[in-house]
């Protein structure tokens, strides 16, 4: 049988671990937070109420980590090609491992002209990569809400925006990136718009997360005194049984 204390460390150490990434990306453009769903031991559903008010000693709580898709605040650079999404879409870059999803636009143009994001990777349009012809200035390129890429009066190429049924079951990677299970597939996205000239900031609340990370401190102190003081009373019994 497991320890009760024992899960609920676990869980505690899960959602410390949630808030130290969702604080080292705070000024993450399109960056989700991590949030920590607290269970008992035998519940199916995340427990909302016991994420907050879960105590030492309650037993059996384990974690659950997801991610919060809340939509972050638009910030306006005027750099044409800082891209954001106002909805619930995604844009589609390639990566080592496949197609991956980000809302983190902070887009530029490699040395073959196509379009890439901050790390290199290729943006996705809906025929392939974006190539922006060879001597177009940035400060020329537009970009149509609905993802249209337009230098001077011609069409180039139209970003790819998805959005999923299920985005909960998204798994996040790094680089600002999700990955989608494997057999779950994107649809186009209808009620998404795309922001030019402007960065979608995370959806992080630092003081919200320091608050919740003061509280994550004294209820694994709280728990491990719990350990302790079982540690001191077995090391009683056996002195006891051993005369």
């Amino acid at each position: 049988m497991i320890d009760a204390t024992s899960t609920s460390l676990e869980a505690l150490t899960q959602r410390y671990e949630a808030i130290a990434h969702n604080l080292a990306n705070a000024n993450t453009a399109g960056y989700k937070r991590l949030v920590t769903a607290f269970l008992h031991g035998d519940a199916q559903q995340p427990d909302g109420a016991a994420a907050t008010t879960a105590a030492a000693g309650s037993g059996g709580i384990v974690g659950r980590t997801l991610v919060d898709f809340t939509q972050g605040a638009l910030t306006q650079t005027g750099r044409p090609l800082d891209l954001a999404l106002h909805g619930k879409g995604f844009f589609v870059v390639e990566s080592p491992e496949g197609q991956v999803y980000t809302r983190n636009g902070i887009f530029q143009v490699n040395a073959a002209g196509q379009l890439v994001d901050s790390v290199g990777r290729t943006v996705i349009g809906e025929s392939g990569p974006i190539v922006i012809p060879a001597g177009t200035s940035a400060m020329s390129v537009s970009v149509a809400a609905d993802g249209r890429i337009i230098v001077g009066e011609k069409v180039i190429g139209k970003i790819r925006i998805v959005e999923f049924e299920r985005p909960q079951d998204l798994q996040m990677i790094g680089q600002c990136s999700l990955r989608a299970p494997q057999g779950t597939t994107p649809k186009a996205a209808t009620a998404t718009t795309v922001e030019q000239g402007f960065q979608e900031a995370s959806n992080v609340a630092v003081v919200d997360e320091l608050v919740g990370l003061i509280t994550v401190s004294r209820l694994y102190e709280a728990n491990f005194k719990t350990v302790e003081m079982r540690g001191e009373r077995t090391k009683s019994i056996l002195q006891v049984a051993m005369g």
